[in-house]
């Protein structure tokens, strides 16, 4: 793997986490109908059992506790930000 394409999943990785959480928060109430909303909120039938696996591992003392939504994280914010642009593009079409 080369530096750039190491470096660029790396900050994928990191900046992930923080992007989604700000997305999932942010685009139900971005999204005018009933419809896009529910399609925002998808994620978080992933997200809840996920964050539950990681409460439950830091509980019991696992180093590695986050790293599940660590890697779902910039998968949730991907379909997000896609989500969100699919609805600009319909709304100026």
């Amino acid at each position: 793997m080369s530096t750039l394409t190491g470096l660029v999943l790396g900050l994928a990785l990191m900046a992930g986490t923080p992007v989604y959480l700000i997305l999932q928060l942010v685009a139900p109430f971005q999204l005018p109908a009933a419809r896009w909303r529910v399609a925002a909120l998808l994620p978080l039938l992933a997200a809840i059992p996920i964050a539950g696996w990681c409460l439950y591992a830091l509980s019991q003392d696992s180093n590695l506790w986050p790293l599940p939504f660590i890697l779902f994280a910039p998968l949730g914010a991907l379909y997000l930000a896609a989500l969100l642009a699919t609805q600009v593009i319909v709304r100026h079409a």
